[in-house]
């Protein structure tokens, strides 16, 4: 008898620290959500002769203002989530890794108030003829839509959510 060969590869459900892994949506989602601040990076790394870029995205100086104050949680979660290594004892963060694990377990909820903030705000300040002058205008609503969606929706999430990494015993 022949052995089948395997359809798909077995992945791997868990991380080197023994939790989930993150999925590669919510990397997408916090590229989404950040990204008054990835255009504002990008846009100061232009010379300045180029530096109208973030016009283009955000026609008047306080849209770009307010987009930054909406997603200034996401940076929060974003911390969160850098922090989200097992505890070593010679760094001593016993008091910030309790912090960080209670950002981190409410952060499914402060994204989805961001995004329905984010979506609601990109909605009701779209130009007129948006279709027409300014097309790709219409995809941030649209990817927002569709992040709502998945955060809704989501199985995985809860459980990456609801987990923190133990501490590493040192002998």
């Amino acid at each position: 008898m022949t052995e089948q060969p395997k359809k798909y590869a077995e992945l791997p459900l868990l991380d080197a620290d023994g939790l989930h892994r993150v999925p590669n949506r919510l990397y997408l989602l916090l590229l989404l959500l950040l990204r008054p601040y990835i255009c504002w990076l990008l846009t100061l790394t232009l010379p300045a002769e180029q530096r109208s870029m973030l016009a283009w995205i955000y026609p008047q100086s306080a849209d770009f203002v307010r987009a930054c104050l909406i997603c200034l949680p996401v940076l929060l979660v974003f911390a969160a989530f850098t922090q989200r290594v097992p505890y070593d004892k010679k760094l001593r963060r016993g008091r910030a890794k309790k912090f960080w694990f209670a950002v981190w377990r409410y952060s499914k909820w402060l994204l989805l108030a961001v995004v329905a903030v984010d979506l609601y705000w990109t909605i009701s300040h779209l130009p007129q003829f948006v279709a027409i002058n300014a097309p790709w205008l219409l995809l941030a609503p649209l990817l927002l839509l569709l992040a709502f969606g998945w955060l809704l929706g989501s199985k995985k999430l809860p459980l990456v959510f609801a987990e923190w990494p133990e501490d590493k015993v040192q002998k």
